[in-house]
């Protein structure tokens, strides 16, 4: 039987393979996230729930229109919900920019966060989230991009894949859930894991039709394996042979019981279920 020290050592290991071989292929990609912390701020909130493109366009859009964000403090609500459209959630947006624009210079005297460099994490993403409209994830991408912190902002890329590679349970995320699975991650991994995985998630391991083809996890990765597996026998070709790759510590495992076990290389053995596998 193992141990708990075993499993958390195998756990690293994989972990420690995914990055590595996330980092081989994306690099640290910054996704265009800006460098000083008040401008970070505005980004990632101008994100939410919304496409890359759009949102990079409706920030360059609301820099050109007013370059310092005390203008876009003072700007005309509507002239601001209009320039805001195409990032979605508009109103809500405009309204939160607009507030927490005021609260940091009624607190700071000035619209600088550069000061926050001083404080710990957690004094940090406190100071965040009491600021209108900021969540804990944005917080803590302004703590990644902004201040250089080891920590895993936990978005809908990082949860997909990571319930995908049996990091992370099924369902939808909460902040319960997102502070369990960063802190499975090793602290020195956190950083490269989130902008890896965001770059993954929008290139390959997509929530609908995955390349897990070309996927460089997809030996790690027991959902990657079974749709591979389901496309194979759809396609009218033969069963996978058997593996002699059993014992590789790295291997992904299912945990339903009676489930196929499968390999590094992504051949599967003693198989009594079929069907199409489910995204998470």
């Amino acid at each position: 039987m193992k141990t708990r020290k075993s499993k958390l050592v195998n756990e690293e290991s994989r972990l420690r393979e995914i990055e590595r071989r996330l980092r081989a292929q994306y690099g640290q990609p910054r996704h265009h996230n800006p460098e000083d912390p008040l401008d970070d701020l505005v980004f990632v909130a101008l994100s939410r729930m919304t496409q890359e493109v759009k949102y990079l366009r409706t920030y360059e859009a609301l820099r050109g229109a007013w370059p310092t964000w005390g203008e876009v403090r003072d700007a005309p609500e509507r002239r601001l919900r209009g320039l805001l459209s195409d990032a979605g959630l508009s109103t809500t947006k405009a309204s939160h920019l607009r507030a927490l624009l005021g609260e940091i210079e009624r607190r700071e005297g000035a619209l600088d966060l550069r000061h926050l460099a001083a404080q710990t994490d957690e004094q940090v993403e406190a100071y965040l989230t009491s600021l209108p409209g900021v969540g804990r994830k944005t917080a803590r991408c302004v703590l990644l991009y902004a201040f250089d912190r080891a920590v895993c902002p936990v978005d809908t890329h990082v949860w997909r894949g990571m319930q995908r590679l049996g990091f992370a349970p099924r369902g939808a995320r909460s902040e319960t859930r997102c502070r369990a699975l960063e802190d499975r991650i090793p602290g020195q991994l956190r950083a490269s894991l989130h902008v890896t995985l965001v770059a993954h998630g929008r290139t390959a391991c997509r929530a609908i039709e995955p390349h897990c083809e070309s996927c460089a996890l997809v030996g790690l990765c027991a959902y990657g394996q079974r749709r591979l597996r389901t496309h194979r026998v759809r396609a009218g070709y033969p069963a996978p042979a058997r593996s002699s790759n059993a014992n590789d510590p790295l291997r992904p495992r299912l945990a339903r019981k009676g489930g196929p076990r499968i390999s590094d290389e992504g051949r599967v053995r003693g198989s009594r279920r079929s069907g199409t596998p489910t995204s998470p």
